[in-house]
């Protein structure tokens, strides 16, 4: 009568971007789950087919189409524990914890449902909790579990967008009813300890949640725009296995070349890429693989991203006049070995950093450049003397963060003719007669069918060598130095993400989004 399709899910776990569709207490009480999201709508298993007010219940909570499976009791108990009891918030402190709790909310109690297929549920629906609630907490289980970095609430004149940005890359997550926005939005700043009834300046804020087992600190921050006030939550996960420099994608001379840089007593080392390359990231590796007892490490930050055991980590407050300058001063009259120093933005900094690492201090730092060659010419634009860099200056990595293929969906193919005439022109293939195998980008219910799961870093390492040093000296364009560089045994970033490439890691057209 029913024939509906039976769902293993010790085979088919709930993919986690379908939970945020229905809160526990209804999957609970009503003995459903939903495990898939695809474009045919939502996949919902349930255990008795049989059930019409159960079915009618699920339809009233969401419009968009639904496709039943059947599963056993046990199955679907155990797939609720699981996907939902793994997620928990801790707020920062006992006064946020009562009032992101106890925070009256207005809510709109008529059914709703966005455009895009999530459905914010009537108010009765929940056992006791309030919809907004349980859509906020939903929506950050669900960036949690889609790996998001960072995750866009956005008014607009007819609804709030919500957008996560994954690998690298935005994509609309759901929408709520402009009835909601407000809401929805006091929620978010009540937990990140915001002023509610502040909306026309700036804001910033923070929290800490756990999920899976993992923390994962919050950093909010607003901005008023015509259509209301836009939040942005970007998620930092405190995994310890991203400060294993071994893992952050270096190729083994490049890395080799990079250690034998930063394991000198003395000597500035630069990481350097526009926003969200990695750069921090790197910086920390570096500063886990140096850190002993035997060294005394500092570092001024804003923000502190990662607390590492073992270092001192001094945080920025600008409104108090404690800045990049003044933090690096107070570092060096205190016995440093190692310092790191969040970012080289000025002449101060910068002339203090160099003086430091020219007096038998190791100093670590980020600078804003399209490539290594770069950075020499930057920081003499800053004001800062040939000479000071040609000193001081050990080594410099640039990098660029690019999207790892999915391992269970990506395909081989040849490389097209225009392919290989792109490749040719680019000095990375010798002629474009040749085939070359590649791994095309697929999408999978594992990958949410991007194609791509997780990124990587691409790096160009460049040392500080005579010919160079004479090159910085004579202020030669970073054109001449990069080439000095590269006859050196430099790879550059384009060679280097070609290598990885061939090894099957990225694509062609990855390459080419985030290096053109």
């Amino acid at each position: 009568m029913f024939d509906l399709p039976y769902r293993d899910l010790t085979l088919a776990p709930p993919d986690p971007a379908a939970l945020t569709y229905f809160p526990k207490a209804f999957c609970q009480s009503h003995g459903v789950l939903p495990v898939e999201v695809d474009s045919g709508g939502v996949v919902v298993a349930l255990v008795d087919p049989r059930d019409m007010q159960t079915i009618d219940d699920l339809r009233m909570l969401s419009s968009i189409p639904m496709r039943l499976e059947v599963v056993t009791p046990e199955q679907l108990r155990q797939a609720i524990e699981r996907s939902f009891d793994d997620f928990e918030l801790v707020a920062n402190d006992t006064d946020a914890a009562t009032a992101a709790a106890d925070a009256p909310l207005s809510i709109d109690t008529r059914p709703v449902s966005s455009s895009s297929g999530d459905a914010i549920p009537s108010e009765g629906r929940h056992d006791g909790d309030s919809p907004v609630i349980t859509f906020v907490n939903q929506l950050l289980r669900r960036a949690v579990d889609e790996r998001a970095s960072d995750v866009h609430f956005e008014p607009t004149e007819g609804d709030l967008r919500v957008r996560f940005r994954v690998d690298g890359i935005l994509h609309d997550a759901t929408t709520a009813p402009a009835s909601l926005a407000l809401d929805i939005l006091s929620r978010v700043k009540i937990m990140v300890g915001m002023d509610i009834a502040v909306h026309r300046r700036p804001q910033d804020g923070r929290i800490s949640i756990v999920a899976h087992g993992l923390p994962v600190d919050v950093r909010a921050a607003s901005l008023p725009t015509i259509d209301g006030e836009a939040l942005v939550l970007r998620l930092l996960h405190k995994d310890k296995s991203l400060l294993d420099i071994e893992n952050l994608g270096f190729q083994s001379d490049a890395l080799a070349r990079y250690r034998a840089a930063f394991d000198k007593a003395w000597g500035m080392v630069l990481v350097t890429g526009p926003t969200g390359s990695g750069k921090t990231t790197t910086l920390y590796a570096t500063v886990n693989a140096l850190n002993d007892p035997v060294r005394n490490i500092i570092t001024v930050e804003d923000p502190i991203e990662y607390r590492i055991a073992g270092i001192k980590q001094s945080q920025i407050n600008a409104k108090a006049g404690y800045t990049f300058a003044t933090g690096l001063r107070a570092a060096l009259r205190v016995d440093p070995d190692v310092m790191l120093i969040g970012e080289v933005r000025d002449l101060e900094t910068a002339r203090i950093s160099t003086e430091a690492a020219l007096t038998g201090h190791l100093v670590l730092s980020t600078l804003h450049a399209n490539d290594a060659a770069s950075s020499t010419t930057r920081l003499m634009d800053m004001g800062l003397e040939s000479y000071l860099v040609t000193s001081a200056l050990e080594c410099v990595v640039a990098q660029r963060l690019l999207r790892r293929l999915c391992d269970e969906c990506a395909i081989s193919d040849y490389a097209t003719q225009k392919e290989l005439l792109e490749l040719t022109a680019m000095a990375l293939i010798d002629e474009p007669d040749h085939e070359l195998v590649v791994r095309r980008a697929v999408g999978c219910a594992r990958c949410g069918h991007r194609g791509y799961l997780g990124r990587f870093a691409v790096q160009e390492v460049l040392v500080m060598d005579d010919a160079l040093k004479t090159l910085v000296l004579e202020r030669a364009s970073a054109q001449q130095i990069a080439l000095a560089a590269v006859s050196g045994g430099m790879k550059t970033l384009l060679q280097d993400a070609f290598d990885k490439v061939r090894l099957g890691e990225t694509t062609l057209e990855e390459c080419r989004r985030v290096l053109r």
